[in-house]
C-alpha cells in the first residue's frame, strides 16, 4: 500500500483530532492535517492496517501504541541556549534578587524539555554563574509528553551541528567528544546530567502534577502554540499554583500571557511574574 491510497477522511481526521486534543491538549488545526498523514501513515501500513480508523481503534485500545502516536504527532523544535536573553535573565536578574532572600536552592521546571537543549542549557548557564554564589544551588526538573524525546534528553548524546550554539567553554567543561564508533557525537558529562531529573508530565493530565514542592522558575516555550486558549488558561492556573510568590514564568518568542486577567506582571519580553 502506498500514502497515495491511504486517505484521512474528514470523518478520521474530526475523530483524530478530537482524541489528541482531550489527550494532550495539542489542537491538530485543518492546516495539520497533511503533517498527521506523513506521521502516521507508515505506522498504519506497518502494523497492516488499511485505514486510519483501524489504527485509531488500536491507540484507544493500547497504552503503547498511544504513546507512540503521541510521539510521532508532537512537534520537537529546539537547540541550544535558543533565545539567550531568558538565560541571561535568570544569571545576572534573577539569581542576584534569589541570593537576597532566604532559600538558597533555586528550583526550576523546564515543562517541555523535549531533546534535553533547554535544561543543559540552563544547567550550564547556573553552572557557571553559581561560581559567584557559594551559598546558593538549583534543582532542576525536566518533563516532556513525548517519551522517545525525553529518553534522548536523558542520554545526552548529540552530533556535532546540534551543539553548534554551545559556546566553546561549556563546550570544554560540560561535554566528552565521542571515539570510534562514537567519532561526530558529544556527550554531555554525567556530572551535569545527574543535577537534572527527567520525567513524563502530561501538562492537560487530570492527574495532579508530580512535583511536590513548589519552583521558582518554569520555562514553557513554544507549547503554547499548539494548545487551545481554554487549554493555555487552564495550564497557566496550574503552573501559577506551583510557583513561589514572585515566580517566574518564561515563555516562547511568540507566546504572551492575557494581563488583563490578573495574576501575572510581564517583567520582561516572553518574562512573567507570579503577583499573586
Amino acid at each position: 500500500m502506498t500514502d497515495r491510497t491511504l486517505t484521512l477522511s474528514n470523518e478520521e481526521f474530526q475523530l483524530l483530532r478530537q482524541f489528541v486534543l482531550r489527550s494532550i491538549g495539542v489542537n491538530l488545526t485543518e492546516a495539520k492535517r497533511s503533517l498527521v498523514v506523513s506521521r502516521l501513515s507508515k505506522q498504519v501500513r506497518k502494523l497492516g492496517f488499511s485505514s486510519f480508523s483501524e489504527y485509531l481503534k488500536l491507540v484507544k485500545e493500547d497504552k503503547q501504541e498511544k504513546e507512540n502516536m503521541f510521539n510521532m504527532i508532537t512537534t520537537n523544535v529546539t537547540k541550544f541556549f535558543r533565545e539567550q536573553h531568558h538565560f541571561e535573565y535568570i544569571t545576572k536578574d534573577f539569581l542576584p534578587q534569589f541570593a537576597a532572600s532566604q532559600d538558597k536552592v533555586v528550583r526550576i521546571w523546564t515543562s517541555a524539555c523535549s531533546s534535553g537543549e533547554e535544561p543543559y542549557s540552563i544547567a550550564m548557564s547556573l553552572e557557571k554563574a553559581l561560581k559567584s554564589y557559594r551559598n546558593l544551588n538549583y534543582k532542576l526538573l525536566a518533563s516532556d509528553i513525548n517519551t522517545e524525546m525525553l529518553q534522548k534528553a536523558k542520554l545526552g548524546i548529540y552530533r556535532r551541528e546540534e551543539v553548534e550554539g554551545v559556546p566553546y567553554d561549556e563546550l570544554k567543561s560540560f561535554f566528552k567528544m565521542g571515539q570510534g564508533d562514537n567519532e561526530g557525537l558529544l556527550k554531555v558529562k554525567e556530572s551535569l546530567q545527574k543535577k537534572i531529573v527527567f520525567q513524563r508530565i502530561n501538562l492537560v493530565s487530570d492527574q495532579q502534577y508530580p512535583i511536590k514542592e513548589k519552583v521558582h522558575i518554569i520555562f514553557c516555550r513554544n507549547v503554547f502554540i499548539y494548545f487551545s486558549k481554554d487549554t493555555q488558561m487552564q495550564i497557566l492556573k496550574r503552573f501559577h499554583e506551583h510557583l513561589h510568590q514572585g515566580g517566574i514564568l518564561i515563555l516562547g518568542h511568540s507566546e504572551s500571557i492575557p494581563l488583563s486577567q490578573g495574576g501575572w506582571r510581564l517583567i520582561q519580553k516572553t518574562i512573567y511574574e507570579k503577583t499573586d
